[in-house]
């Protein structure tokens, strides 16, 4: 495989990792419109540590991304407008997660002895690369 094949690999399966991701809290969020019971905050902590597991191999995807496209750049294997539009393409997947994944983050907790462990799992989800629940 030469580098730009794997550049291509290298988003391919970053677009696959967020899919998996897409399709997971579209189901959460499906089944769960709101933290009413222990397994419903039990089933978000789990979401929670996929997401942030899957945010880690995102992270060591793209920069590998962006180091192998500047390798293709600089030795004249792909053009420009191909790594950006492969850039752009995962910038606008990642936007369009954003609106769910903050909808997962607001939800209505009706039993008020869930709610603070509900607040400390998302905000370790926004604020530590690492799940501590």
């Amino acid at each position: 495989m030469n580098a730009v094949s794997w550049f291509f690999l290298i988003f391919a399966l970053a677009l696959v990792n967020w899919g998996l991701g897409m399709i997971g809290l579209r189901s959460f969020l499906a089944g769960t419109p709101a933290i009413a019971t222990p397994l419903d905050l039990e089933n978000f902590a789990g979401l929670v540590r996929r997401h942030m597991v899957q945010a880690i191999l995102q992270a060591v995807l793209l920069v590998s991304g962006m180091i192998l496209g500047i390798y293709v750049l600089a030795s004249g294997q792909a053009g420009l407008f191909l790594v950006l539009a492969l850039n752009g393409l995962i910038l606008a997947a990642g936007l369009l997660g954003k609106p769910l994944e903050e909808k997962a983050r607001s939800l209505n907790v009706l039993d008020p002895l869930l709610e603070e462990r509900y607040r400390a799992i998302s905000l370790s989800w926004v604020k530590k690369p690492f799940p501590d629940f």
